[in-house]
């Protein structure tokens, strides 16, 4: 209450009158409007225009039902109690593994400035990083069918959790195993989408084309280095664009197989090289390899070190951003270099605390390593 109130405060007084109101809830009519659009019987992409996937616009309708209809901040509070969910889960799945280390690696979510600040400025990253990481925790633990669920729901509230389902399909050991994880996947996604492809589907598939393979007569947006590149004339073809993200995620799918990582290890490796490659990495998706690397950080000061310094180049960087409304708080010649530089730096202080983290194990593998033993010993 006392950092998330500040935040939003600070928001609502300063930021959203003074400094940046391009910033403050930008997303939020989008929310308002999609959500409205549900309560009042209408179907989302046909009705209303969508960008998202489905699932996230019913989980921000109780936001809309307690005042969000009217007040910009009280999409503030709902995602920074997802916030609090977030580091919640992070606490109550290690606990068992080490009160202590638990506790603090949820308590250091808690302060991450990516997840404050968008949770501040009324973004819903929190929503998203807290789906992403039950499917991750699901799949650390084993729990195959459960993972399989929180992963296809997880693509259909964001995207993100796709980029686990290579791995997890990866490490099943049989082909029986495979076939399930497929089949969950696969039915789950037909149960989310089966009614717009029905009844709206020109205005689903567009989406769905708009959303996995972009639009080439839009700017990237976001902080990435492939925008910047692009601010300074360097533009790259979409389909080199999306070659390049192809190549190198099956590469790093490729590596954490052969060099037989471990599910967490893999998992905070694929999400590096994916925002290192994907040219729209807005500032909120950093809580993800933000919260995977926690669980080497509570234990390696330098890595925690590098997790919270990389905030600082990466907000400073939006300030030489073009935004998706065209504007750009400072630019002057060459101005996107600056821009480029800053999150060039941000983005290898979060590679070197990645490889720092895969020098050694996390915390969280005793507790595997004791359900192991466990069931040893049960079997004899």
């Amino acid at each position: 209450m006392l950092i998330y109130g500040t935040g939003i405060a600070t928001d609502m007084m300063y930021l959203s009158k003074d400094v940046a109101p391009e910033l403050s809830h930008p997303d939020v009519p989008r929310y308002q409007n999609r959500t409205q659009t549900i309560l009042d019987g209408g179907l989302l992409y046909r009705d209303v225009h969508t960008e998202t996937p489905p699932l996230i616009n019913y989980i921000l309708i109780p936001a809309q039902l307690v005042g969000g209809a009217d007040h910009v901040w009280v999409w503030s509070i709902y995602f920074s109690l997802f916030a609090f969910f977030l580091a919640t889960m992070m606490y109550l799945s290690f606990r068992k593994v080490d009160e202590n280390k638990a506790f603090l690696a949820s308590f250091m979510v808690v302060l991450c400035p990516f997840l404050i600040s968008e949770s501040s400025l009324g973004e819903d990253e929190s929503i998203m990083a807290f789906f992403f990481m039950l499917a991750a925790i699901l799949m650390f633990y084993d729990r195959r069918k459960w993972s399989a669920v929180a992963i296809a729901a997880g693509i259909w509230i964001k995207m993100f959790p796709l980029l686990l389902l290579p791995t997890e399909f990866l490490r099943q050991r049989n082909l029986k195993d495979k076939t399930v994880l497929v089949t969950i996947v696969l039915l789950v996604t037909l149960l989310v989408t089966g009614a717009f492809v029905i009844l709206c589907y020109d205005d689903f598939t567009y989406f769905l084309n708009f959303y996995f393979l972009g639009d080439s007569s839009r700017t990237t947006g976001g902080q990435s280095m492939w925008h910047f590149l692009d601010m300074g004339g360097f533009e790259i073809p979409r389909m080199i664009e999306l070659g390049i993200i192809g190549v190198g995620m099956v590469a790093t799918y490729l590596y954490c197989y052969i060099k037989k990582l471990g599910v967490w290890e893999s998992m905070t490796l694929v999400m590096l090289a994916f925002f290192v490659l994907y040219p729209k990495v807005h500032t909120g998706y950093y809580v993800i390899i933000f919260t995977l690397l926690v669980v080497w950080a509570v234990e390696n000061k330098a890595i925690a070190l590098r997790i919270y310094l990389s905030f600082v180049p990466i907000i400073a960087s939006v300030a030489f951003s073009t935004l998706e409304s065209d504007k750009t708080y400072i630019e002057f010649e060459s101005s996107w270099l600056v821009g480029l530089a800053l999150n060039l730096a941000g983005t290898i202080l979060l590679i070197d605390a990645t490889r720092l983290a895969l020098k050694s194990k996390p915390f969280i593998n005793a507790g595997k390593e004791n359900t192991i033993v466990d069931a040893a010993e049960k079997t004899e």
